[in-house]
């Protein structure tokens, strides 16, 4: 069974035991990669957990973001660094794994999935180490200066003067739009939206129906997700900000889930 790949740091919630709990009891083998190890490992994940700069050494758009604090977007650099490395298949540790997810080893497969029809999503990601996709979008998201080609009109715009101004890195780092954006405009170009799995395999609940997997009624949800889904994202940006970080109800369908798999 194939390796699953993730990053996490800070504490560790409901959620992310979850997550990890579904991976491992679908096959998988999960790697958690980290910069404090040793914290991780005392919170009791399943899994293995690896320091990242094992992978991720000195980048200098990546060490921006992680100066920022923009956590998500660092994630993004290792997402693409544990793929180029041939680690494993990349998870967000916000899905919820309903059955085995498989790829061929060392064959051409891919694996992303449509978040609506003109955007892909990467919090599911796998290529080959050595495939275009990966060399391409890893080479456009750590030149330094980074061109935006798959920005807005606007962010771009405003990215070649600061270029013209001799600006090495962007003054807003967070408009660059480096994750989904960013993959889908390479999955294009190069090809590859076919390989794009139907919303309802990853994607069945959008952002703003994230709070139906904790309500105590699992019929909404329920409805929404299908024999197809491999794993549901649970969105748990949009969760925390909803205020639904408490553990779900046990008859909700994240708490469901969490009994079935004895948490």
């Amino acid at each position: 069974m194939q390796t699953i790949v993730t990053y996490w740091e800070g504490e560790v919630s409901w959620l992310e035991r979850l997550s990890a709990a579904s991976i491992v009891a679908a096959g998988h083998d999960l790697q958690i990669y980290s910069h404090d190890v040793a914290a991780l490992r005392g919170q009791g994940l399943p899994g293995t957990v690896i320091d990242v700069r094992e992978v991720l050494g000195p980048n200098p758009m990546a060490d921006l973001y992680r100066r920022r604090k923009s956590y998500a977007f660092y994630t993004d650099y290792v997402r693409l660094g544990l793929l180029r490395e041939g680690r494993g298949i990349w998870s967000d540790l916000d899905f919820v794994f309903r059955q085995p997810l498989r790829v061929t080893p060392g064959g051409t497969d891919y694996v992303f999935g449509w978040l609506n029809p003109n955007r892909i999503n990467n919090a599911i990601l796998y290529a080959p180490a050595h495939s275009d996709l990966v060399s391409h979008y890893w080479d456009a998201i750590t030149a330094v200066p980074i061109r935006v080609p798959w920005a807005t009109g606007h962010i771009r715009v405003k990215r070649g003067l600061e270029i013209l101004l001799g600006r090495r890195f962007p003054i807003h780092p967070e408009r660059l739009a480096i994750g989904p954006r960013a993959l889908t405009h390479f999955v294009r170009r190069l090809g590859l939206a076919h390989h794009a799995r139907a919303k309802p395999v990853f994607y069945p609940l959008d952002d703003d129906d994230a709070y139906r997997l904790t309500e105590p009624d699992d019929g909404a949800a329920r409805a929404l997700i299908g024999p197809e889904t491999v794993a549901v994202h649970a969105w748990r940006g949009k969760l925390w900000s909803i205020g639904r970080n408490a553990p779900p109800d046990r008859s909700s369908w994240l708490g469901r889930r969490s009994r079935e798999l004895g948490l």
